[in-house]
């Protein structure tokens, strides 16, 4: 049976506090082997400034049956709120998930990327997760442009775990009309995961990773993000003067 866990109130978004990466995997497998189905979204300092004022993407992560704390600022905003909690990275949720399940058959669907970063994502899961079955995999691009056609793929298939990697809200939206179809997976928006994994981008140093500085090197990596981090300073200041 599912553990209950707290919820800290964070800009109007209920955001579930772990006290590690591997507790809330554990949370998720046990959803998904069990064909509960569900819906994990990761929060960060950009989601919440987002669902602020952007009604359909509130209503969207207000759908989820797993918020967890994605961000350093997130993390911040719990403590300051009394909830002790771990932060737990997207990028790396997903590979405990699988780690968890080592020894196990499970089924999966890969969505999202490149033709190429996904072919090179599936190839790698298969060396170093030989239990892992991959019942369908399609691109972000041509692979996932009709919805019903992925949806009736998950309704032959019915993977117990559905990995998509698109981007925020693109990924959201994509998950919330394929569970209307496939009610019985868990889903988990992995954004950029799969070209990481892949190898076709660099994750942050380890030492950034753990002091929270994660989205400073995606910022000098990818400049054009600059838009988007205006978000991460309006949350900080929301976040200082109480308004979170």
């Amino acid at each position: 049976m599912t553990t209950v866990v707290q919820a800290a109130n964070v800009g109007g978004i209920p955001v579930q506090a772990f006290a590690s990466q591997a507790e809330c995997a554990r949370n998720i497998l046990d959803d998904a082997r069990h064909a509960r189905g569900g819906f994990a979204v990761a929060i960060n300092a950009e989601k919440v400034v987002t669902c602020l004022r952007d009604r359909a993407m509130s209503d969207i992560v207000r759908h989820a049956t797993l918020r967890y704390p994605d961000g350093a600022g997130v993390v911040v905003a719990m403590r300051m709120k009394g909830f002790q909690s771990a932060r737990v990275a997207g990028a790396d949720l997903w590979l405990e998930i699988l780690e968890q399940a080592r020894g196990q058959r499970v089924s999966a669907a890969l969505i999202g990327a490149s033709p190429e970063v996904l072919a090179a994502t599936r190839a790698r899961l298969a060396r170093e997760f030989p239990n892992l079955d991959v019942r369908l995999a399609a691109d972000g691009f041509a692979g996932a442009r009709d919805a019903a056609s992925v949806a009736q793929r998950l309704i032959a298939t019915r993977p117990e775990l559905i990995f998509v990697a698109m981007g925020s809200p693109r990924q959201e939206a994509l998950i919330t009309e394929l569970r209307r179809h496939h009610p019985q997976g868990f889903y988990l928006g992995l954004g950029g995961s799969f070209d990481i994994y892949s190898g076709a981008k660099r994750r942050a140093p380890r030492w950034m990773q753990q002091a929270g500085l994660e989205w400073l090197f995606r910022f000098l990596c990818e400049p054009s993000r600059a838009r988007r981090e205006t978000k991460r300073l309006k949350f900080l200041f929301m976040l200082a003067a109480g308004r979170l």
